[in-house]
């Protein structure tokens, strides 16, 4: 699953804008506005990233950095369609740029490109990625589709010939972030290199200074093949208490917040001068079981549970009736999301009835027993989402009316992504996922992907989810050619994490962003890309 080069967003507290696409407060952008040259924008962030490499990182934070300094081969836009970044055009079996058996894909690059030191960008660099990602002492987060390639060829210095083993549908979700040769091929252990502190990409901004727990700043890039973007400079500025982040946008210390809280929609609202942006996402939030453990092994435990989350009443009460209930891994923005699965209608008969069958009793407290032992748990969350800490106390609410005891366990973020998920040291966990533009979810679902000493800890599958039909399907999916045999594959996935139940889909929800009104050009988008997508275009509009 490409999703996630941008996986988890550690502290986003954000809402789904269920009755329409996108709303907003009229802006400038719906007039025809002069956009003035120069200004220093600040983009206020409640997270720091934990590196500025966004091969080696999952953070939100490192992704939208990133999204300035870095440039890929193609990007996607704010309506799903992609475009050429690095590369000339999108290669296409109809424009020749992929074979008709999909296992071959040639890029044509850009001439006259150079990395923010000056160095000519070459398809060297592009397969020094490959190679970069492929190195098993590397800690990229995915690998995924990469290991589907045989080989690389570049026949010249703006040709990238990539050899696929097999057909791999997402072919186009793969290098989205391009690395310099000239700089890394020497640099040792590349997960302990400078650079990650200090890159150098191709982007429309160059890395200028990282203020600890305060700043990164970056300056216009004016070789940038685009053109030099309208602005001088991006303040990435870190301020990591919501309340601080809303009074700094209050007094105008920072142009533009994402991901506000939802419950701050109306002062963001009241605000003189910022107009609020409601945005769908492919974010879907989840709680995984650790089906390694005993009391999960049981799907008729698993799917009491499920049964007795009612999901409307999360988004109803907890989100206030904005948010869409999730019954699978696809977002409905995506085409391979099944608009005629059945919403699973909350049913505590139901699961009492499996907890029964499955051999669990209430004990003298109300709590479930079996063989001496209550059906007891943890669910943990990252700490600092109020949102998902509320959430996670009305499942526990809603669990205790079958007799299931929830103990809520909020762990540092950090140490939740690193280490928790990574090492599956949890019983219950409760984040969000950050679906792609492309709905292969190998790395999330295939029994390969568990994380394990034995695989050097990739993959995304947390839950420890084995299943040879999802095995199957998820190989076949990504190398499928035909779009409808594609969605059934994708439905009959849908299907499968109901009926086999290893983690419970709660939620779709979307993105608040605050901008203020003389910001231009500000085009929020759900894809993978992020909002960062267009900086190069963002401005100021000049005074009247």
């Amino acid at each position: 699953m490409r999703k996630l080069m941008i996986l988890l967003i550690t502290v986003l507290v954000i809402i789904n804008a269920g009755c329409s696409p996108r709303e907003s407060v009229p802006s400038p952008e719906k007039k025809k506005v002069v956009i003035q040259q120069g200004g220093q924008l600040k983009y206020g962030s409640l997270q720091e990233p934990n590196t500025l490499n966004p091969l080696l990182s999952d953070l939100l934070a490192t992704a939208e950095v990133g999204r300035l300094v870095f440039s890929g081969l193609v990007i996607t836009d704010d309506k799903e369609g992609w475009l050429p970044d690095l590369a000339i055009d999108v290669p296409t079996t109809a424009n020749g740029g992929v074979t008709p058996d999909g296992l071959t894909v040639t890029y044509h690059l850009r001439q006259g490109v150079t990395w923010h030191d000056g160095t000519p960008f070459t398809a060297d660099d592009v397969k020094f990625t490959w190679q970069v990602i492929m190195n098993r002492k590397v800690n990229v987060v995915s690998r995924d589709g990469y290991d589907r390639i045989n080989s690389i060829e570049i026949p010249d210095k703006h040709t990238v010939i990539i050899k696929f083993r097999e057909y791999y549908a997402p072919y186009l979700t793969l290098f989205t972030t391009i690395l310099p040769k000239h700089i890394l091929e020497t640099a040792g252990d590349i997960n302990k290199a400078p650079f990650n502190r200090a890159p150098v990409g191709t982007g429309p901004f160059k890395f200028k200074e990282w203020q600890v727990a305060e700043a990164i700043v970056l300056e216009a890039n004016p070789s940038y093949y685009r053109g030099k973007p309208a602005l001088d400079s991006i303040v990435y500025r870190i301020i990591p208490d919501a309340n601080i982040l809303l009074t700094q946008l209050k007094a105008g210390e920072v142009d533009i917040v994402s991901n506000i809280g939802f419950t701050y929609l109306e002062q963001v609202k009241a605000i003189d001068g910022v107009r609020a942006v409601i945005t769908p996402t492919m974010i879907w939030e989840h709680m995984d079981f650790n089906l390694d453990n005993p009391l999960f092994q049981d799907v008729r435990v698993r799917k009491a549970i499920s049964n007795a989350i009612d999901r409307q009443a999360i988004t109803n009460n907890v989100l206030k009736n904005v948010a869409t209930p999730a019954y699978g891994d696809q977002s409905p923005l995506s085409w391979a999301y099944n608009p005629m699965q059945q919403p699973p209608a909350r049913d505590i008969n139901t699961s009492r009835e499996l907890l029964a069958q499955a051999g669990w009793q209430p004990g003298p407290d109300g709590i479930m027993t079996k063989e001496g032992r209550k059906l007891a748990f943890s669910l943990v969350t990252p700490v600092g989402n109020k949102l998902r800490e509320q959430t996670a106390q009305k499942i526990a609410e809603q669990l205790k009316e079958i007799g299931v005891l929830v103990e809520i366990r909020p762990i540092d973020a950090t140490l939740f992504f690193s280490d928790v998920l990574k090492n599956r040291r949890f019983e219950t966990a409760l984040y969000a996922w950050v679906a792609g533009i492309d709905p292969d979810n190998l790395n999330l679902w295939h029994s390969r992907k568990i994380p394990n000493r034995n695989n050097g800890y990739e993959g995304q599958n947390y839950p420890g989810w084995r299943n040879p039909e999802i095995d199957h399907l998820t190989e076949l999916g990504a190398r499928t050619l035909d779009i409808g045999a594609r969605k059934d594959i994708y439905f009959r996935i849908q299907d499968l994490i109901r009926e086999d139940c290893p983690v419970v889909p709660l939620y779709f929800r979307g993105s608040i962003d605050a901008v203020k009104t003389s910001v231009v050009n500000y085009q929020p988008n759900p894809t993978p890309s992020g909002n960062l997508w267009n900086a190069w275009q963002w401005g100021f509009a000049s005074a009247k």
